[in-house]
């Protein structure tokens, strides 16, 4: 794995909670998979079908597609996925604040996706992208503690979780011929998604 410049000999980062990877500052969806799905609902104490009427939508994303070694196959296959709803304001449905402090609802229970920030793939071998997130996000920072500071190798295993999930998530999509109400069999009973059935 080749990372950007910025992140090739390692960076200092520590979340300050200011919420603007959970809001209509950062762009993109939230995730959502089984293992997602499973610790959030019994977080929140809802059914699966209750969850999912409640807090997720499907869409269509073209994911890149990683090799056994989770390199770059330089191929994307686009699939339906299951992703956290937006409030009207765009911002995470999860994201609170109270007294101008922000917050998320389900923090100890949150996307696997959401707990990696800001080791992504997508931001730690584009330059782009990490100078992008690194103006948004203040937990990015020049100098720090040494608890705060990730050499190349913890980055690359960080990134490889996020590349592992997508990649399992293809396979398993695949063994379905990438139905998702296969994979996600209890979609079938939540009252929103039956049009697309």
């Amino acid at each position: 794995m080749k990372l950007c410049a910025s992140a090739s000999h390692g960076i200092y980062f520590n979340c300050t909670q200011c919420g603007k990877c959970c809001s209509s500052d950062s762009e993109g969806y939230i995730f959502v998979f089984w293992n997602d799905i499973k610790r959030i609902s019994t977080f929140l104490k809802l059914s699966y079908e209750e969850f999912a009427q409640k807090y997720l939508n499907i869409v269509e994303f073209e994911f890149t597609l990683w090799d056994t070694n989770l390199e770059n196959t330089h191929i994307q296959k686009s699939m339906d996925t299951l992703v956290l709803n937006f409030s009207l304001d765009q911002n995470c449905i999860f994201l609170i604040s109270i007294d101008e402090i922000w917050g998320c609802q389900i923090y100890q229970a949150r996307p696997k996706q959401c707990e990696l920030y800001p080791f992504w793939s997508m931001i730690m071998i584009s330059e782009r992208n990490f100078i992008n997130h690194q103006r948004i996000c203040p937990g990015f920072r020049i100098k720090g503690e040494e608890k705060d500071y990730y050499n190349p190798n913890q980055i690359e295993k960080l990134v490889k979780i996020e590349r592992k999930i997508e990649r399992d998530y293809y396979l398993k999509m695949k063994e379905v011929n990438f139905d998702i109400f296969q994979m996600y069999p209890f979609l079938k009973n939540v009252r929103k998604f039956r049009i697309n059935k």
